[in-house]
């Protein structure tokens, strides 16, 4: 758990949260529940670099993606190794005035603003209220929320880019065999589909769940087995049912290794098939926080995909402000109907 009491803890614990180091950002936390037991809910991050005459259009833009999670109240972090403004406010004072301001507006209080010219050990930390609270960051690789991230398999990269780069096609994605198998793959399935009907989509299930224990074991798949299961993920009923590999729906998948499977698949699988695993990537990350690889999860299906209707779905209900226990009961609904229906 963070402490929200302690500004370097808190500051320090934004890395393992996001998945990546901030860099001159503004980061905005929403903050659930009374004031003694606050929990972290969801949060944003701005890039920062803009004119200061668009404070206020930025502060607004933060509060209408988090008013609708309901927050009881926010903390508000500026990442900035800008110099301090002429009044010895940190960086970035008129941002963190605009978006008190903004919150206000609906009645959600900003109960705590900090600046940090960079998010590492050692590095000094400052508060914008006039108690002007100060002090050096511990190491983020050290805090309770990167231990716990870490049990759970999951990656803190030095940067977005470093991220971005992670999920970035392998050198044989856009390959002329890798297409080639994917398209044979194509062929065999449609066969597969039409002789036997549900039955096909029960075995590519059984093929996804072999991978992904196969992958939390240690072992990738191999170029045949990536085309199988890109084609096998294009059948709703087996991508859906994937989808609830992250909600616990599946007793007999580890969700750490099946996120592990979405990011090799994200990395491996050609365009167009590439936005099915990409969506469950995104939606896998919801349940720690999303951050950068939820959006460039679906900038990537976007890209291959544009139509593609899940991720756009997703998309949207983020875009309004819903939260992951919104899209976890939506994707626990769809994976009762599709397994009702592959048992019939």
């Amino acid at each position: 758990m963070v402490s929200i009491s302690d500004p370097a803890d808190l500051v320090a614990s934004v890395p393992p949260l996001f998945g990546f180091t901030p860099e001159e950002s503004l980061v905005v936390l929403g903050l659930h529940g009374p004031e003694r037991s606050r929990r972290l809910g969801a949060s944003l991050r701005i890039d920062l670099g803009h004119a200061p005459e668009d404070d206020a259009v930025l502060a607004d833009a933060a509060r209408e993606r988090l008013a609708p999670t309901g927050p009881d109240a926010v903390v508000v972090l500026v990442v900035s190794a800008a110099p301090p403004g002429s009044d010895g406010r940190p960086p970035g004072a008129g941002l963190v005035d605009a978006v008190t301001d903004a919150f206000a507006g609906v009645r959600v209080p900003v109960i705590g603003a900090t600046w940090t010219e960079r998010i590492a050990a050692g590095a000094p930390w400052r508060c914008f209220e006039r108690c002007d609270c100060s002090g050096t960051l511990p190491d983020p690789a050290g805090t309770r929320t990167a231990a716990e991230t870490t049990a759970l398999g999951r990656i803190t990269y030095g940067s977005r880019d470093e991220m971005a780069a992670s999920l970035a096609p392998d050198r044989g994605a856009g390959s002329r065999r890798r297409r080639d198998l994917v398209d044979d793959a194509h062929e065999a399935a449609l066969l597969d589909r039409e002789l036997a009907g549900s039955a096909a989509a029960r075995r590519d299930l059984d093929a996804v769940r072999r991978a992904v224990a196969e992958v939390g074991a240690g072992t990738a798949p191999t170029e045949e087995e990536i085309a199988r299961l890109a084609v096998a993920l294009c059948d709703p009923r087996v991508r859906d049912i994937c989808l609830g590999f992250a909600a616990g729906c599946d007793d007999t998948v580890d969700p750490a290794a099946a996120e592990e499977l979405w990011r090799i698949l994200v990395r491996a699988v050609p365009e167009p098939e590439v936005a099915e695993p990409a969506t469950l990537l995104a939606f896998a990350s919801l349940d720690h926080g999303g951050g950068a690889t939820l959006t460039t999860a679906l900038e990537r299906a976007h890209r291959a995909d544009p139509g593609h209707r899940l991720s756009g779905l997703l998309t949207t209900m983020l875009a309004a402000g819903q939260t992951p226990e919104t899209a976890r009961r939506m994707v626990e609904r769809a994976v009762a109907e599709t397994s009702r229906q592959l048992a019939g």
